[in-house]
């Protein structure tokens, strides 16, 4: 079960990334490059000036790795997995005000097209989103949905 201190984990973990946002790239590689780092690996690296690159679903996956959670992709982080794992292993649900920290937002039919993260929950959440080299960002789902395809679908951290 995702604990409170898990939780907070991760939004700590998100402001990291989001404070060295000019030294994460946006790649879509598999297998997952930054999957085996510990979190003290990637913050040795940034603090010295290297650069971490991922895309939206590695950088939702590390970010539950980071905090203790199971692989939200349920592969074990063996470093496979996207946005369709996501969706195809977590609960779906589809009430922002209900998305506690942590929880995962897909945008598009499935597959999927993007996924994001809550930082900061509420009617109109804080995500933290890594969807392009500019990222990653920290925007309210409000925006994120401008430039996203519809449905939004919740997914639910909480089993992990």
């Amino acid at each position: 079960m995702a604990t409170a201190a898990q939780r907070t984990h991760l939004a700590a973990s998100m402001r990291f990334l989001l404070a060295h946002e000019l030294q994460i790239h946006y790649a879509q590689v598999r297998p997952m490059r930054t999957i085996h780092l510990s979190e003290a690996e990637a913050n040795t690296l940034l603090a010295n000036g290297h650069g971490l690159t991922m895309d939206c679903s590695e950088s939702v996956t590390v970010l539950c790795r980071w905090a203790g959670l199971h692989d939200p992709n349920g592969l074990g982080y063996d470093g496979s997995g996207f946005t369709g794992t996501l969706l195809a292993h977590l609960p779906h649900y589809t009430r922002p005000a209900v998305a506690g920290i942590g929880a995962l937002v897909v945008f598009g039919p499935a597959p999927g097209d993007h996924v994001c993260m809550v930082l900061t929950p509420g009617e109109d959440p804080i995500l933290f989103s890594h969807g392009s080299e500019r990222g990653p960002l920290k925007l309210p789902l409000s925006v994120e949905r401008r430039y996203q395809r519809p449905p939004v679908t919740f997914l639910s951290i909480a089993a992990l």
